[in-house]
C-alpha cells in the first residue's frame, strides 16, 4: 500500500496552507472570501462545474493543508459544511439541471450552502423532525423551526429535511422525510426565511450557528433533491460526505499544536533541565502523535473509500469519532504541558479546547457515531 503523496498532491496542499495563512491574517468576517477566492470551496467538483476535480483523498490533504495555518476552526467548520454537506451531495443525488444552477455558484463561493436538520426535539434522531413540506400544485410549501444552522444568516441555500406533508393537488399522502434545497432568494418565499441572530457557543463562534425559521416558504419541483419521501437516504449520503470528511483540517491543527508544544517542552526549563526529559512529558506528546496519526490514517481511509464508490458510513463515522474524541484529548494535552500559563485566555489553548469539543458535537455525537459502527458490525 502506498502512503506517499504525488507531486501534484504534494502542490495542493502547499497551496492550501498558504491560503490558510493567508485567510488567517484577514479580518475574521473576511476569511470565507478569503477562501472561496483561493478555491477552496470547490476543489472536489468537476471542472466543467467550476472546481479542480480533485478526488476525496486529495482533498482532506488539501483541508488539512488548510488546518495548519488557519487557527479559526469555526470558518473551517462552515466552509465543510458547505462544501461536503451539500455541495458533494448535490454532485451525488441531484439532477444534471440542479449540478450547472448550483455547483458553479457553490464551487466559487458565489453561493453558500449549508444544512438545516437539527430541530429542539430531532437531534441525533433526525427521523424525528416535525418541520414539513407540504406539496402544492407549484412544487412545495416549507414549515418548521431548525437550530444550530452552521452559517445561518450568511447562507444563500439551505438543505432543509423537512417530514413529507398530505399530497397536493390530488396527490396521494407520502410517507417519510423530503430533502429540499431552498433559496434564501426565492422570490415571495425569500421573506419566510427568517435567520435568528447566531448563538453565543463556547467554541467555534464564526461557524454562526443560529436558529432558522422557514415560515410557509414556497419552492418550486425543482428544489426536491432525490425522491419525495426519501429524504432520509439523501441526508445519510450528506452526513457521510461530512462525517469523513468535515474534521480533515483537524488533522493540520493537531500536527500545529503538536510541533508548538514539542518546542515548548524543550525550550522549558524547571532547575536547569527541559521538561521534554521527564518522562510523563515525554509520553504525553508521544500520546499526541499517536492521535494525529491514527486519525490520518482513518480519514485518509473513509475519503478513499468514498472514492471507490463504496458506501462508507461506517468508514466515515470511525474517522468522524476517533478525530474529533483526539482532538479534545489532545487539546487538554496541550494545556497540561503548559501549566497555569496554559489556562489564560491569552496562550489560546482554553479556546482551542472549546473549539475541539464542538467537533465531538456537530455531525453526530461520538454516541451515535459508535451506534453506526456497531450496527455495521452486525450487534
Amino acid at each position: 500500500m502506498d502512503f506517499g503523496w504525488n507531486p501534484s498532491q504534494r502542490a495542493v496542499h502547499d497551496r492550501m496552507r498558504a491560503l490558510g495563512a493567508e485567510a488567517d491574517a484577514a479580518a475574521p468576517d473576511d476569511r470565507m472570501r478569503v477562501l472561496a477566492r483561493g478555491g477552496a470551496l470547490g476543489l472536489p467538483i468537476a471542472r466543467d462545474l467550476g472546481g479542480e476535480g480533485l478526488d476525496l483523498v486529495t482533498t482532506a490533504l488539501a483541508y488539512e493543508g488548510l488546518g495548519a495555518t488557519l487557527r479559526d476552526g469555526g470558518v473551517l467548520l462552515a466552509a465543510g459544511a458547505h462544501l461536503f454537506g451539500v455541495a458533494l451531495l448535490l454532485a451525488r443525488v441531484g439532477t444534471p439541471a440542479q449540478q450547472r444552477a448550483w455547483l458553479p455558484r457553490m464551487a466559487s463561493g458565489a453561493s453558500m450552502a449549508t444544512v438545516a436538520a437539527t430541530e429542539a426535539g430531532a437531534g441525533s434522531d433526525v427521523a424525528s423532525v416535525q418541520a414539513r413540506a407540504d406539496r402544492t400544485d407549484a412544487g412545495y410549501r416549507l414549515t418548521g423551526d431548525k437550530r444550530y444552522v452552521t452559517w445561518a444568516d450568511r447562507a444563500d441555500v439551505y438543505l432543509a429535511i423537512a417530514r413529507d406533508g398530505s399530497g397536493g393537488a390530488g396527490g396521494t399522502p407520502a410517507r417519510g422525510l423530503t430533502a429540499l434545497l431552498v433559496p434564501r432568494a426565492a422570490g415571495e418565499g425569500a421573506a419566510r426565511i427568517l435567520p435568528g441572530a447566531p448563538l453565543a457557543t463556547a467554541g467555534l463562534r464564526s461557524a454562526r450557528l443560529a436558529p432558522v425559521s422557514f415560515a410557509g416558504c414556497e419552492v418550486g419541483h425543482d428544489a426536491l433533491l432525490g425522491r419525495a419521501g426519501a429524504g432520509l437516504a439523501v441526508f445519510q449520503i450528506a452526513m457521510t460526505f461530512e462525517r469523513a470528511l468535515i474534521l480533515a483540517f483537524r488533522l493540520g491543527a493537531m500536527e500545529r499544536a503538536l510541533g508548538e508544544a514539542v518546542r515548548f517542552a524543550r525550550e522549558r526549563e524547571i532547575g536547569g533541565q527541559a521538561i521534554a526529559r521527564h518522562q510523563a512529558v515525554a509520553h504525553r506528546l508521544a500520546q499526541m502523535k499517536l492521535r494525529l496519526e491514527t486519525s490520518r490514517l482513518l480519514i485518509y481511509r473513509a475519503a478513499w473509500a468514498l472514492d471507490q464508490g463504496e458506501r462508507g458510513q461506517a468508514e466515515a463515522a470511525l474517522a468522524k469519532w476517533h478525530t474529533a474524541d483526539s482532538a479534545v484529548a489532545s487539546a487538554l494535552d496541550d494545556l497540561r504541558l503548559r501549566g497555569g500559563a496554559g489556562y489564560l485566555e491569552e496562550s489560546g489553548l482554553p479556546s482551542a479546547i472549546d473549539d475541539a469539543l464542538g467537533g465531538s458535537i456537530h455531525s453526530g455525537t461520538s454516541d451515535v457515531l459508535a451506534t453506526i459502527v456497531a450496527r455495521w458490525l452486525g450487534v
